[in-house]
């Protein structure tokens, strides 16, 4: 009998157990939007320039490759856990994170910003934007990935919200800070974040936004209950952390807001072995130098009606180390070598970077809309200069389908003896780079839901984009870097990039699935013309380092189709 009394009340105890979670589960909200995407890019002579039958490495022409054909899809959901009106977990996971058809590996999305040519600043004290970590295979051996790119929680409180854990990062038209949202984007500007959000109404329907965010961007640390001290301990000084104010007004058709900080990290002021000769071996590099930079960003837009205009300036200043090394020339046994050793900066340099982009936009009610856009990027056409003015736009902001989308060109290669050395790497990036751009872009929108009953709509127009470089995209003097007279220096034959012409054709059929497809030509302007600029057939008679003389640049070509099935 006491038995079964003690079963019953254990069972009850369940029971209540039970009821109780239920009780507080029903309080629970659950909620996941996300969507499917299929992107198929082709593209020809990227490297603008036409096939060539000569073998590389002793040829004195440079195309490199010529079609391009791959395929990648990502699956995206973003669930939401409410817990109550207060409290809310956010995350965000990728499937086949944009991996290509046929492999199974997930690459690291790090795109560095590129100082001129191939030379980049490096990640942990340049870059101020920190894309999606590897996914990494959770099936050894192949078979597919799992990313877990963002997980944070909201805390709404009566004096603001509080935003904690590893968040995307997004302002204005995004050159600066690029969440990757968007339905073409790859990337994304991804923090681990302490961030405070208020906002101040006034009693004219106004409003004042104000935020503080704490950002830990690059830092080598360890728990010592996991890592048990065995390995050497990184300081909190030699990781990178990022301070950040931000301010929005806000009134019924225009908003004006800022968002600056300053970004921090204590080199250690040795020389870091990230420099390679030509023979791939290590060789003492760039000092690890103090990171002590600043940003302004400047934000303002007014929509009213069917137009929208939209606009933004980032300045950054401050020192950087900057860790840059033109890597050694290696040249046959018999000949001096006039750079044995990279030449490198010396790990504090002045950072003095602009950027700028414009939008200006339309929308009526016959179907038809037009959007105008502009933007600038201050350029460095010295590989070693000691102020760093190159810096770039976010990659997610596209301005067209190649031109600073997709990696445009071939950087003069140097031959040794025949034999090419360096060289043949794109001139321009993934993003908008040393540019002064202006475009336009204009589509019609068709109801042909009477003829096809599943469609909503049918897009059809066209993009226009043409840009310059303020500084030179290449300017190497051999001489001025070596220090010995008579090497060759090359340089672009004007600082025009050309000029691109996209069609946009575009549908969305069941409420919830877009077809896009755009395909372009590019017609390459003088930055793409390579040319010696002290002689003039590249030969240096009695020296083995020679300029190679480039083919003019020819037309490049992309189409790129997109399914997109948003839920």
């Amino acid at each position: 009998m006491k038995r079964a009394r003690t079963r019953l009340l254990a069972l009850l105890g369940a029971c209540a157990v039970a009821l109780g979670v239920a009780g507080q589960a029903q309080a629970l909200s659950f909620s996941a939007h996300g969507y499917y995407r299929l992107f198929v890019d082709w593209s020809l002579d990227l490297d603008t320039q036409t096939p060539s039958n000569i073998a590389q490495g002793k040829q004195l022409g440079n195309d490199r490759f010529g079609n391009i054909l791959f395929g990648q899809q990502r699956f995206r959901i973003e669930p939401v856990l409410k817990i109550n009106d207060n409290i809310s977990i956010h995350s965000q996971i990728d499937m086949l994170d944009d991996v290509i058809f046929g492999t199974n590996d997930v690459e690291s999305l790090t795109v560095f910003n590129p100082v001129t040519g191939t030379i980049t600043l490096p990640g942990g004290a340049g870059a101020f934007g920190v894309t999606g970590p590897a996914a990494g295979d959770i099936v050894t051996g192949g078979g597919g990935s799992l990313n877990v790119r963002r997980l944070y929680v909201d805390i709404l409180t009566p004096i603001g919200k509080f935003r904690v854990g590893r968040q995307p990062s997004n302002w204005g038209l995004g050159i600066f800070q690029n969440d990757g949202n968007g339905m073409y984007a790859k990337f994304g500007d991804t923090f681990d974040r302490f961030l405070y959000l208020g906002k101040y109404d006034f009693a004219d329907s106004s409003s004042l936004a104000f935020a503080f965010l704490a950002d830990f961007v690059f830092n080598d640390q360890q728990d010592p209950t996991i890592g048990l001290l065995e390995d050497e301990i990184g300081t909190v000084s030699n990781g990178t952390y990022q301070l950040t104010a931000a301010l929005v007004y806000k009134r019924q058709d225009w908003e004006i807001g800022t968002y600056s900080g300053v970004r921090l990290r204590g080199g250690t002021g040795q020389r870091e072995g990230i420099a390679f000769d030509a023979n791939g071996n290590a060789v003492p590099g760039a000092i690890d130098g103090d990171t002590r930079a600043f940003f302004f960003d400047l934000y303002g837009k007014y929509e009213k009606g069917p137009y929208r205009v939209a606009a933004e300036y980032v300045f950054l200043g401050g020192t950087i180390g900057s860790d840059v090394c033109v890597n050694a020339i290696s040249v046959p046994a018999g000949f001096t070598n006039p750079l044995p050793n990279p030449v490198c900066l010396d790990g504090s340099n002045d950072l003095q970077v602009h950027l700028g982009a414009l939008e200006a936009s339309g929308k009526y009610d016959f179907g038809g809309e037009w959007k105008f856009i502009a933007g600038m990027a201050t350029g460095d056409s010295s590989p070693l200069s000691s102020r760093i003015t190159q810096f770039g736009f976010r990659p997610d902001y596209e301005v067209a389908l190649m031109l600073f989308n997709m990696p445009l060109g071939t950087s003069p290669a140097i031959q040794v003896n025949g034999e090419t050395k360096l060289g043949n790497k794109p001139l321009t990036s993934n993003r908008v780079n040393n540019a002064i751009y202006v475009g336009g872009t204009y589509l019609h929108t068709f109801d042909i839901s009477n003829a096809i009953p599943q469609a909503q709509y049918f897009k059809a127009g066209i993009h226009l984009l043409t840009a310059w470089a303020p500084s030179r995209v290449f300017d190497i003097d051999f001489a001025e870097i070596t220090g010995i007279a008579g090497l060759p220096r090359v340089v672009n034959n004007s600082r025009w990039y050309g000029l691109e012409t996209d069609i946009i054709l575009e549908a969305k059929f069941f409420d919830h699935l877009i077809w896009n497809i755009t395909g372009g030509i590019f017609l390459p302007g003088g930055v793409f013309d390579i040319k010696n600029d002290d002689f003039a057939n590249g030969v240096l008679d009695g020296n083995p380092i020679n300029a190679i003389q480039f083919d003019g640049a020819s037309p490049a070509y992309a189409v790129r189709s997109t399914l997109f099935i948003e839920f």
